[in-house]
């Protein structure tokens, strides 16, 4: 399926498990969807068990890369803002998409990081509500219930569109969580970003049910029709040069962030 026309969007929903949840191969699509994206696309997704840093983290100082190279844990840095997450099983992925051209709706173009989170939060947070999931916003980019983190938010905005992408905790090992994620006491420079050692939960939703609520809440608040696709010929190609020059080299996630070739990006903030 190519390109969303106006008044379409496209929503890519998980393959199967073991079928697409190469960690690098996903966040190489992240970024291609990102810069390709003239409407509106949703994609929830699954990675295998890794670590997942943001853009100014140095992953040695965010996780035990001793232990995640033992277990064969992957390292994967995304080219969002924000600290390391964890994904694997009893994880799920969601990203929101939005092109520039949207400037009306409950989801349109924002070019501020805490109105970009509070959007993209509020059909996550409506679908978990509609499957009995009590959670709430804890701003800038945090969803909690009164257990802890269930979900962190990270984006990236430019002046053709914005990404808000998340992890959604469903039934995840937590102790696993705590042990690939904590980060280490040392002070860093400020320009490189530091995770928190925060307190985590289990949403514990059903996730076919969310995923079906999820969709259906997104075509309500966009007011678009949204039909089941798959990345399309640009995306899947653009996906596969960066995971050959970007994703798949350990020099972009383990090295220096501000040594990559590339140089930093300004990605929307988030801790």
């Amino acid at each position: 399926m190519g390109q969303a026309g106006e008044g379409e969007g496209r929503v890519i929903l998980p393959a199967g498990r073991g079928g697409e949840d190469d960690p690098a191969a996903n966040l190489a699509l992240e970024e291609a969807i990102f810069l390709s994206n003239e409407s509106f696309v949703a994609r929830i997704w699954e990675n295998r068990e890794s670590v997942i840093i943001g853009r100014a983290q140095v992953a040695r100082f965010e996780t035990d890369l001793a232990r995640c190279e033992a277990e064969g844990v992957p390292v994967v840095r995304r080219f969002t803002a924000g600290g390391a997450v964890y994904n694997g099983p009893g994880n799920l992925n969601w990203s929101l998409f939005v092109s520039r051209k949207m400037v009306s709706g409950a989801l349109r173009y924002e070019s501020s990081p805490r109105a970009i989170f509070r959007r993209a939060s509020a059909p996550v947070l409506s679908s978990l509500g509609a499957c009995g999931v009590d959670a709430r916003l804890d701003p800038p980019n945090s969803l909690v219930t009164v257990e802890g983190k269930i979900s962190g938010m990270a984006a990236y905005v430019s002046r053709n569109g914005l990404v808000c992408h998340g992890t959604l905790l469903v039934s995840a090992d937590l102790a696993r969580v705590k042990a690939l994620t904590t980060p280490s006491p040392e002070k860093l420079e400020r320009r490189y970003a530091r995770s928190r050692d925060v307190r985590t939960a289990n949403s514990l939703v059903a996730a076919d049910s969310f995923i079906r609520t999820f969709v259906k809440t997104l075509a309500d608040e966009t007011k678009l029709t949204i039909a089941r696709g798959r990345p399309d010929e640009r995306e899947r190609r653009l996906a596969e040069e960066l995971l050959e020059a970007k994703y798949g080299d350990e020099r972009w996630s383990l090295g220096d962030p501000f040594g990559w070739e590339e140089g930093p990006r300004a990605a929307a903030e988030a801790e």
